[in-house]
């Protein structure tokens, strides 16, 4: 025993240390539930527990019984921009996307139930300093989506397993931004112009359909499993108001120009997740001991441009819709993880990850400032009769990205975005 604990601890260090070796996290969130987590959410072929609802629902089917999982995931990005202008943080906004799986195999017939809630995007950025140079272009951004997942599977025999779910998604998407406007005071002949500077602050309630099908198989020690989500084009409506910041005091009539023209609006907003296609491979060299790589691909391509209508738009009388152009690009991840029993009860794991951003130079600006990225984990479970407890810890170190056109005022001036994240992740497992 002592033997294999040191040859689990030593594998669990060699994959650690090697991620240095690699070149180059999913966006959005790709972990869920703490034991995946701390494989840096290589689980698509095992998924041997009700995160499966997630990761590889075919694999529900393995799990007998009533099984629930209830969880709390845990982000605290840090995002900075660094240029001769000076350099700015985003305020760190603590995230809490939720993690709640229960999973049904009836003791007869080759059926399986379940349902998953979680969050498959959830980001915010804030830019909340006042003279952040980019706020001309994006100061606030926020998409946070949730996700409820039912799903059925069928066992097929001989170890293999299908499932199909439906998958409804909602939440909001916010966007904020500043502009200079020449305003001309009430009463008072054309010209002179005042200029004044206004935040338009928008958020929208979205929602939207999609759907997956998934493929697992598990002989004794090794198995593989695949899936494959569809898009997941959100759409919906809300409100956009506008601020006037530091307006000029002792002009006549420029209060009343400012409430007359920057009035609260109905604002439309999209935002699509793309369809994505995972795989995932694992290897147990003996029982105590089990590998797994898994592979991601997303078709970000498919977001050429983001179209936002305000009703009505007075930054822009002309035209109610203004459009951001994205031009995104498909992304891949790679994801190694490993699981070792130290004893009966205690499971000790680690992973590390590849990522690929795919928000190319020529469109980057402060929503989404993200370059490719490694993560780096570990955990431990511990398993009593019918509980078990999971606890794990990544680090998402994000590569430093060159921006130009990043400050209105300044548009030859180039800057610099850098960034980390860290997600906690804990979770308690039940067995019926």
């Amino acid at each position: 025993m002592r033997q294999k604990c040191r040859v689990v601890v030593l594998c669990l260090l060699a994959a650690l240390e090697g991620a240095s070796l690699a070149s180059a996290s999913g966006f959005g969130l790709f972990q869920h539930g703490a034991r995946a987590i701390g494989q840096a959410g290589a689980f698509t072929a095992r998924a041997s527990d009700p995160s499966a609802m997630t990761y590889n629902p075919a694999a529900i089917t393995k799990l007998p019984g009533l099984q629930l999982e209830a969880g709390l995931d845990m982000n605290n990005p840090t995002i900075r921009y660094t240029s001769a202008t000076g350099s700015f943080q985003a305020r760190h906004i603590i995230q809490f996307p939720p993690a709640l799986y229960v999973t049904w195999r009836p003791r007869s017939g080759p059926l399986a139930f379940g349902l998953g809630y979680d969050s498959p995007f959830n980001d915010s950025l804030n830019w909340e300093p006042r003279l952040f140079p980019g706020r001309f272009i994006t100061r606030r951004t926020e998409v946070r989506v949730y996700e409820l997942h039912p799903v059925v599977a069928y066992d097929l025999g001989e170890g293999w397993s299908v499932a199909a779910g439906f998958r409804y998604a909602f939440g909001n998407i916010d966007r904020d931004v500043n502009t200079v406007a020449n305003v001309q005071p009430a009463g008072v002949p054309a010209p002179p112009t005042v200029p004044v500077e206004i935040e338009r602050n928008a958020a929208a309630d979205v929602n939207a359909t999609a759907w997956d099908v998934s493929v697992h198989y598990a002989a004794p020690s090794w198995g593989w499993g695949g899936v494959f989500r569809s898009a997941e084009s959100l759409k919906g409506n809300g409100d956009v108001t506008y601020k006037p910041r530091d307006v000029p005091v002792g002009v006549p009539g420029l209060n009343a120009a400012l409430q007359s023209t920057f009035t609260s609006g109905r604002v439309r907003e999209s935002f699509e997740i793309p369809r994505e296609v995972r795989a995932g491979i694992w290897y147990a060299p003996y029982p105590e001991l089990r590998l797994e790589l898994d592979a991601s691909f997303q078709s970000w391509s498919s977001l050429a441009a983001t179209d936002i209508t305000y009703t009505p738009n007075p930054f822009n009388p002309f035209s109610r819709t203004e459009t951001i152009p994205r031009d995104w690009k498909d992304t891949t991840g790679l994801r190694l993880g490993l699981e070792g029993n130290i004893t009966d009860n205690f499971l000790l794991f680690g992973g590390v990850a590849l990522e690929q951003s795919p928000v190319p130079d020529r469109t980057i600006e402060p929503g989404f400032p993200y370059g490719d990225f490694m993560v780096y984990a570990a955990g431990f479970t511990y398993n009593f009769a019918w509980v078990s407890f999971d606890m794990a810890y990544s680090y998402h170190d994000f590569d430093s990205r060159n921006a130009s056109r990043q400050e209105p005022q300044n548009p030859g001036r180039t800057g610099t975005y850098s960034g980390r994240d860290q997600v906690f992740g804990i979770t308690a497992r039940w067995r019926f």
